[in-house]
Formats: structure tokens, C-alpha cells, sequence
């Protein structure tokens, strides 16, 4: 919801469409500016991302130019690897079918199985056990799938609270050896401004530069791989190919 409101606000000044698993517009009860609401639709069937058909005939319905992927497991959606490996194959496939690009919303430390961040949040079990592992395959898919028409987002934790400077705030790094948190407002603009750039086949960490922290021990802050910018369009201006 934060990313849709985002890239149809005035940051983003986008047409949106979203989908829910549930066929429930995210919106209904929810005031918006009527800028905002004026350039957001909702599709109004399910799309769940198990279901390879049908995500596809979803998206050869509407023939969208970028798709945003911000599903992940849930008690009601499914587990770690229907939701974070096998529906993003899903989805990268369909969107390539229609000849979108992908901006996919992963996590910080996939590169990193030795680290605590990717310890902890692997081993969490019941629904989401070994959802780093089932994220990982989901990125590894999506670059084998998607060529060079796609952006993987690894945010860090994500923060209560909403952003104080918005992109002055932000940091991305590429590497995985820096982390942090953020919020669901910076990371939406993060999305959007990776939309906006327009620079594809590439892979960054998101974080708040107050919340820089070491992935492991004998990694070093600053990394010189850190990329800040006044806006999240321009964040991504220096970005290296994966």
C-alpha cells in the first residue's frame, strides 16, 4: 500500500494498478488525496502468486510497463518458498511474457548465510522458516528470468514511524556487507524513484544512514560502494550491474 500511494502521489506522479490475493481493493476505506486516488485502479480479481495462470492472464489483462513485487509469506498466503521463491518465478515469468520489468522487494544479508541478520530471520520457523533461503532462489530467478529488465530492493528491518527528510535520509549500497532499517514510506520511495531512474540489472541494500551497521565483523562502514542523492530518482544514478 505505502508503494502504491507513493508512485500514484506527488513523488512519484505515476498510474498505478494493485492487486491483492484477495481481490479487495487495499484503498477501500482509506482516505487519499484525490491526486493520488485519481491515478490509482484496482483490479478487481484475485491474484494469488502461486497460481502461474492466472497471474498471467492478470497481467496480459492490464499490459503493464513495470511490476512491483511486494508479496511475502503469510499465514493466509502461503509459506517462505510458495511466496518468496516460487511465486516470484511466477510472476518474473509472467512479466516477461508481457514485456514489463520487475522491481522485486527482497531482504538485506541473502549474501550473507554466516551473518546473525541471516541466522536469525532464516530460523524463525512456522510459516516463514527459511525464508532467507526462499528469498535468495527468488533473486537468483529473477535475474535468470527477467535478463536485464529488473531492480531487486533489499531493504533493511522495516521502522515504525514514517520519514523526517524523506531520500536525504537514505543510503543504498550494493556488496552486502552494510544493513539497516527504514521505514515503509522511505522504502516506498526507494521503489519509486528505482521506477523512475530507469536504470535496470541491478541489485542495492536500502537503510536509513543513521542505522548503518556491519553485516559482519570484518566488514568495513563505509563500504565505498554507498550512494546517496536529494531525491530517490537520482540514489540510483551511480548503481553498478549486477
Amino acid at each position: 500500500m505505502a508503494v502504491a500511494e507513493t508512485l500514484a502521489g506527488e513523488l512519484g506522479q505515476m498510474n498505478g494498478i494493485t492487486m491483492t490475493r484477495s481481490g479487495k481493493n487495499p484503498f477501500q476505506i482509506i482516505k487519499l488525496p484525490q491526486t493520488t486516488k485519481d491515478r490509482l485502479e484496482h483490479f478487481d480479481k484475485p491474484v494469488d502468486v502461486r497460481d502461474a495462470d492466472g497471474v498471467l492472464k492478470a497481467l496480459q489483462e492490464i499490459k503493464p510497463s513495470v511490476v512491483v513485487y511486494a508479496a511475502s509469506a503469510s499465514k493466509q498466503g502461503g509459506n517462505s518458498f510458495d511466496v518468496d521463491d516460487r511465486g516470484v518465478e511466477n510472476v518474473a515469468r509472467a512479466a516477461k511474457n508481457v514485456g514489463a520489468e520487475l522491481v522485486l522487494i527482497s531482504a538485506l544479508a541473502l549474501d550473507r548465510p554466516e551473518s546473525k541478520s541471516f541466522k536469525i530471520t532464516n530460523t524463525l520457523g512456522g510459516y516463514i522458516d527459511k525464508i532467507m533461503d526462499a528469498k535468495f532462489n527468488g533473486e537468483m530467478k529473477t535475474r535468470d528470468i527477467m535478463g536485464k529488465d529488473y531492480v531487486i530492493i533489499r531493504p533493511g528491518v522495516l521502522l515504525s514511524g514514517k520519514s523526517k527528510n524523506g531520500a536525504k535520509d537514505i543510503e543504498l549500497n550494493q556488496g552486502d556487507t552494510v544493513g539497516g532499517g527504514l521505514s515503509r514510506d522511505e522504502l516506498a520511495g526507494v521503489v519509486t524513484g528505482a521506477i523512475q531512474n530507469g536504470k535496470r540489472g541491478i541489485t542495492v541494500e536500502a537503510y536509513r544512514k543513521s542505522t548503518a551497521t556491519k553485516l559482519q565483523p570484518e566488514f568495513a562502514i563505509p563500504s565505498g560502494n554507498e550512494m546517496t542523492a536529494s531525491s530517490y530518482r537520482d540514489l540510483f544514478s551511480n548503481a553498478k550491474s549486477d
